[in-house]
């Protein structure tokens, strides 16, 4: 530990760290989806896409625990992808209150047109990391993630 350092000052560090990559991961996405000249679909939008895209369909709890947003804000987004035909919602068949999000065929098929965005998405945040350093920074963020999981 440095000098001047104090106790705790590390960690501050990581989480602001963690907090900045984050906030510059969805600028420059909201940038590149305009780039695409896709007004149709949001940041927050594609956020629920991908998340589909891993998984095909996902209770709408998950969806919102993944893309961190309460279930009140993702009720409008989850609205107007099923608007655009790209998801639907039905009922959990073993839960009615809990809604299951699905793809459609055209959800499904615009993953190939946001394909090669994510892709130089991806390139652009990697920059010059060596993969194995995002390795080790990808055990780290989820240790941490874990350690906070465990402690609540």
């Amino acid at each position: 530990m440095k000098k001047n350092q104090k106790e705790g000052d590390a960690i501050i560090e990581f989480v602001d760290a963690v907090i900045t990559v984050r906030q510059a991961i969805k600028q420059l996405a909201q940038q590149k989806i305009k780039d695409l000249h896709d007004r149709e679909i949001t940041y927050e939008m594609l956020q629920v896409l991908i998340v589909l895209w891993k998984k095909n369909q996902v209770n709408q709890q998950e969806v919102a625990n993944t893309v961190q947003k309460n279930k009140a804000s993702l009720t409008p987004l989850i609205d107007n992808l099923v608007k655009k035909k790209l998801v639907t919602r039905s009922e959990d068949p073993d839960d009615r209150r809990n809604k299951i999000i699905s793809l459609t065929r055209t959800g499904k098929q615009y993953k190939k047109k946001f394909a090669p965005m994510m892709t130089e998405l991806y390139s652009l945040i990697k920059g010059s990391i060596p993969d194995e350093k995002l390795q080790q920074t990808t055990t780290i963020l989820l240790t941490a993630s874990r350690n906070t999981i465990t402690r609540k």
